[in-house]
């Protein structure tokens, strides 16, 4: 059993005031020097964090002073959502240094993250310690416990009359050795854009969970795979389709409210690293105004899957134009274009572009109008179109094959 009955204590919640500091200290725990992550009144000695000993450590919740400096706090406010969380965790046991322990607590609290930086760090001491002998749990360093998973996923199918879909075959915890053979697509872009969105319409089924304004709908790295049949030439040079697996990869938002950009970088590396090492399509997503912060977050990951070589294996995609005439939709998409895609080189290959289109999905249309039909071809051609060519390959240096 994760979780002990503590409602008794949740009047304690209230002692908390409407400013909270997330920090550690550093401590030592059989042997293994780590940092002790967890959640403090700011303006008082209550804190909420994992701990114990001899074995007995549960979620709770007390004042007792804090022990040492306190290190990296970073001020947040006690939402009404902050505090739902606190009541989730409140209580919960099975502690694990690897697996489930105070960062991933202290982190969830503050952001409905479920990750411990110290635990993907390649130069971190925890890492080392731990890495080699999780083998197979290594990809569960940072995935959300079951009693905790976001819901959302209902598998409802979006329009009733479209068939050239990916055929979906149901959320992933983490991807396998196997799962290399497969189409591996990756959707980045900064919170809310519809990334999460474009997948359920690569799936025509709601399989992913869609946040709602600037409020992220996907908190981890998802993983939801499928089959689909790639138009491919056939030894007599037909065109025929060739089922093969697809892995569309959804990604929390590069420009989130509680993580900065570093660590969101470093959230979503050394889950991609831990699950696959080749990546086929990369779909970026933005809407509306572009700011200066996207851009520097996007080109960050654009530098770490090598852009410039692998340019025809990406796809900007400029997503919400619900309301935008086709002229807004086209300077939308040739903006993001020039902010994105701003460093040509002299006598590049213009072959070596990367895909552009602008779609609008409304989330309350019931049935394809012409529109969204053509966006969704337009869609499945930027994001399908199987490319015989080498596949962008992450920087094995820090990965756990598996």
């Amino acid at each position: 059993n994760n979780q002990r009955s503590e409602e008794h204590l949740w009047p304690l919640l209230d002692k908390f005031s409407s400013s909270l500091l997330l920090c550690y200290t550093n401590r030592t725990l059989y042997g293994v020097e780590y940092e002790h992550w967890f959640v403090k009144d700011k303006l008082s000695d209550w804190k909420i964090e994992f701990s114990g000993s001899n074995g007995n450590f549960h979620v709770n919740v007390d004042c007792n002073p804090v022990g040492g400096e306190l290190w990296a706090p970073q001020e947040f406010a006690m939402t009404a959502e902050v505090k739902e969380r606190m009541k989730k965790v409140l209580g919960a046991t099975n502690y694990s240094l690897a697996l489930r322990n105070c960062e991933h607590v202290a982190r969830y609290i503050q952001a409905g993250v479920w990750v411990s930086f110290q635990m993907v760090k390649p130069d971190s001491f925890m890492r080392k310690k731990f890495i080699e002998g999780l083998a197979e749990k290594t990809k569960l360093i940072n995935k959300f416990p079951e009693e905790l998973r976001p819901p959302g996923e209902t598998f409802q199918t979006i329009y009733e009359d479209i068939t050239d879909n990916v055929h979906c075959g149901g959320p992933r915890d983490a991807l396998s050795e196997k799962d290399e053979k497969g189409y591996n697509i990756l959707l980045i872009g900064p919170t809310g854009v519809g990334k999460s969105s474009i997948i359920n319409h690569l799936f025509n089924q709601r399989v992913c969970r869609i946040g709602h304004g600037a409020k992220p709908g996907t908190r981890e790295v998802h993983f939801t795979q499928g089959m689909y049949g790639f138009p491919m030439k056939n030894k007599k040079g037909k065109i025929e389709k060739k089922m093969k697996a697809v892995n569309l990869i959804d990604t929390i938002g590069l420009c989130d409210n509680m993580l900065n950009p570093e660590e969101v970088k470093s959230f979503i590396e050394e889950s991609l690293k831990i699950n696959i090492l080749n990546i086929d399509k990369v779909l970026v997503v933005c809407y509306g105004r572009i700011l200066q912060e996207h851009i520097e977050a996007i080109k960050l990951f654009l530098k770490l899957l090598k852009f410039k070589k692998y340019k025809k294996r990406f796809a900007f995609i400029y997503s919400k134009c619900d309301d935008l005439t086709e002229e807004e939709r086209i300077d939308g998409i040739e903006k993001m274009c020039e902010l994105l895609n701003d460093e040509l080189e002299e006598n590049e290959d213009e072959s070596n572009q990367p895909d552009a289109i602008a779609v609008a999905f409304p989330p309350d249309a019931t049935a394809p109008t012409i529109a969204i039909r053509q966006d969704l071809e337009n869609l499945r051609k930027v994001a399908l179109t199987y490319i015989d060519s080498k596949r962008i390959s992450l920087d094995k240096k820090f990965c756990k094959v598996m």
